[in-house]
């Protein structure tokens, strides 16, 4: 395929460099090279996604576009098949008490490495440069990014997708601080489990605050007999001296429910994570750098979906920057996208998130809140669609 240059080459080395390789930098990648700008993307992950930092659960593009109906490209969503470890038709959400509401919802579940290494393979195709084991630093003064202040490579624009904390976002004057408080942050830890006899097609989520205090539980079947087994937690909710290792521990061995669906696994291997739940930065660039996914506070609050939003803002991304070089259009038009297509959706959930912390200390009233709302609401809740009939009292409790 023909590629088609967008400008003439300035002095810097690269006319974008990606500062992470997860899947919001690399499909701004993909989209800046198609476009015939010279991209760069700094990795510092050895073997692009590995270790796995998250369940791995991806909606359908079907599911995504009743989630952000105004998204305006969703091929960005595109799984190949071989980067799909399973298929799951359903939900099942289960209460403190153990009451379990189930809705249908497809979704893949993906093997982040071929995933992720299909996306920069895609990149290279079209021009761009992928270098993995290497850790960078965003450098203003001199403009660019590199290991150190002596080897800096520079570059017209950056693009922040280096996770959550994000360095660069912060290097570049963009409000990472913000998520200083500890109910905006969620600490997660999950386990690999093998030799299970979990249904293969229902993710399941648990609703515990003994064992997932202000967050919750999964299982999240990965085929084979195999799960994602985890959790999530913020800090002010832990009452116990307790590690979330001990949490997770728990979680499996004592939740009444999950405890029988994975008796008898195997544990394997183990990672943990940060992840932002208060929603997106409020400004998420400069007139240089524009953050995306983790980095950008782009995962959805009332689920923790951070994957596909990283997919849809690097795209954004990378739209403005190709604007940038073609028209020197501002990068505010990148937020001004994010907005208009994600924007109201991100803000109704990290509304609901913030009611649902009234009752996320209290497993009975939680369980009443549940049990309110009913299934139909939990599935609105859970698409960050605002449940029928109740907008006005989610406003007002927030």
């Amino acid at each position: 395929m023909a590629v088609e240059r967008v400008r003439v080459m300035t002095g810097s080395n690269y006319d974008v460099i990606v500062v992470g390789g997860g899947p919001g930098g690399l499909a701004a990648a993909v989209h800046m090279a198609q476009k015939g700008l010279k991209v760069k993307v700094f990795e510092k992950k050895k073997v692009l996604g590995k270790p796995v930092r998250c369940g791995e659960f991806f909606p359908y593009k079907d599911e995504m576009a009743k989630l952000l109906p105004r998204v305006k490209d969703l091929d960005v969503l595109d799984v190949p098949s071989n980067a799909a470890d399973n298929k799951c038709s359903k939900i099942r959400v289960v209460s403190p008490r153990g009451k379990v509401f189930e809705f249908p919802f497809n979704s893949f579940i993906l093997d982040r490495h071929i995933f992720e290494s299909h996306l920069a393979d895609v990149a290279r195709s079209y021009g761009a440069e992928v270098d993995v084991g290497i850790q960078v630093h965003y450098y203003p003064d001199k403009n660019g990014v590199g290991p150190s202040p002596e080897k800096v490579v520079t570059s017209d624009l950056v693009i922040a997708s280096d996770g959550f904390p994000s360095e660069t976002a912060a290097a570049a004057g963009l409000p990472e601080k913000e998520y200083a408080n500890p109910y905006s942050v969620a600490t997660n830890m999950q386990y690999l489990m093998t030799d299970l006899e979990v249904e293969q097609d229902v993710a399941e989520l648990y609703m515990d605050p003994r064992y997932s205090p202000g967050g919750y539980g999964w299982i999240i079947p990965k085929g084979e007999k195999s799960a994602n087994v985890g959790i999530g937690i913020r800090e002010p909710y832990v009452k116990r001296e307790w590690t979330i290792r001990d949490l997770l521990v728990g979680f499996i061995e004592k939740n009444k429910v999950a405890s029988n669906r994975l008796r008898g696994g195997k544990r394997a291997s183990m990672v943990a994570d940060s992840l932002p739940v208060d929603g997106p930065l409020k400004r998420t660039y400069t007139d240089k750098v524009m953050a995306v996914g983790d980095a950008a506070g782009m995962v959805m609050p009332t689920n923790g979906g951070g994957i596909p939003t990283a997919l849809i803002t690097g795209r954004l991304a990378g739209e403005a920057a190709v604007r940038y070089f073609e028209s020197k259009v501002p990068l505010s038009s990148y937020e001004d996208a994010w907005k208009e297509q994600m924007g109201t959706e991100m803000e109704n959930s990290r509304i609901m998130r913030v009611v649902s912390d009234r009752f996320m200390g209290h497993g009975f009233m939680f369980h009443l809140m549940l049990r309110l709302i009913g299934t139909e609401r939990i599935s609105d809740v859970i698409m960050c669609q605002m449940p029928s009939n109740m907008d006005k009292i989610f406003h007002l409790l927030a």
